[in-house]
């Protein structure tokens, strides 16, 4: 006859190694999952990496173009070819003066020789 203590001692015996099965399984997939999302994540770090630098090298070579395009020089290669324009000297500069405004009130005396 068997006794109840033996009959439960058994399933607490397979409850026991089912617990160790299960956090040693979860152990195991967390180390996994970790690694993983370090490949990925790594991998992304390498391509932003790589985004960056193309986007540098095509923003100095825009600037590069910017510079060569608006340089003096060819500026006036365009206005003489497009326009006919000859180079100015600096004798030939024209200097252009804003001068202040200012308002003009007759005064109390001309208007009342002008009404006369």
């Amino acid at each position: 006859m068997l006794r109840p203590r033996e009959k439960y001692e058994d399933l607490k015996n397979l409850i026991a190694l089912s617990v160790i099965i299960i956090l040693i399984g979860g152990i195991v997939f967390a180390f996994l999952y970790r690694n993983i999302r370090m490949a990925i994540v790594t991998y992304e770090i390498e391509r932003l990496k790589k985004d960056r630098k193309a986007a540098y090298i095509e923003t100095e070579e825009l600037r590069l173009q910017v510079a060569r395009h608006s340089s003096a020089d060819r500026m006036e290669k365009l206005f003489r070819e497009k326009y006919g324009f000859l180079p100015v000297e600096v004798s030939q500069k024209i200097s252009t003066y804003v001068l202040p405004q200012f308002d003009a009130k007759p005064d109390a005396d001309a208007e009342t020789t002008q009404n006369r």
